[in-house]
């Protein structure tokens, strides 16, 4: 019972995030960056800085799904971050350039895991279903509320310390990645709860 009450709660939790994400990214789409760089652009200059192999930078359908994949050094951003040129593609590309950061290498592999638990989750919670089986059903459910916590995790290690944040904002004003630059103040931190309200789907990622 406790089980199926935190995993309603989480299942609430990921559609009133859905809902914020949505409205951040209308309400920034709205605000032109005044660099005029795009999310490629930014995203290629960015992780040319942190990355000692600079990563293949593609362009990949999937709203909110855009991500690092550590393992081919590729980032895919969605058609409106890639090509967008307002301030909702400029944080998003930011804090996908970010994970190529070696201090920050987990995280890329860290939401892949959490794919592989969402994908489990739903087939045991199915086969539960099919077999009649509680104990299955709730073993799923599990994993699913593990796959939620573990991207809290996440998003906290993208932003490592006041001290890391203010190294990034200054990179930003230097190589005049986003004008206003307090707009990424402003708006970083709730654009990463993207991946949170795309978890009951992140797994596409690595099918694409």
């Amino acid at each position: 019972m406790i089980i199926e009450i935190i995993f309603m709660i989480v299942i609430i939790l990921i559609i009133l995030i859905n809902m914020l994400i949505r409205s951040v990214a209308k309400t920034n789409k709205e605000k032109r960056n005044e660099t005029g760089l795009s999310g490629f652009e930014i995203a290629r200059k960015l992780s040319s800085l942190f990355c000692k192999e600079e990563p293949h930078i593609i362009k990949k359908n999937g709203r909110f799904l855009d991500h690092y994949n550590k393992e081919r050094n590729v980032i895919k951003l969605s058609p409106e971050v890639f090509d967008g040129e307002d301030i909702y593609a400029a944080v998003s590309a930011v804090n996908v350039a970010l994970q190529t950061e070696e201090s920050r290498k987990n995280i890329p592999l860290g939401h892949k895991l959490d794919s592989f638990f969402v994908i489990a989750s739903y087939v045991m919670i199915i086969l539960g279903g099919v077999v009649n089986n509680s104990l299955v059903i709730h073993l799923g459910m599990l994993l699913f509320i593990l796959a939620f916590i573990i991207e809290f995790v996440l998003i906290s290690s993208l932003f490592q310390s006041e001290e890391s944040l203010n190294k990034l904002y200054e990179i930003i004003k230097k190589e005049k990645l986003i004008k206003p630059a307090d707009e990424y103040k402003d708006n970083a931190l709730l654009i990463s709860l993207a991946p949170l309200a795309t978890l009951p789907y992140s797994f596409i990622n690595y099918f694409r």
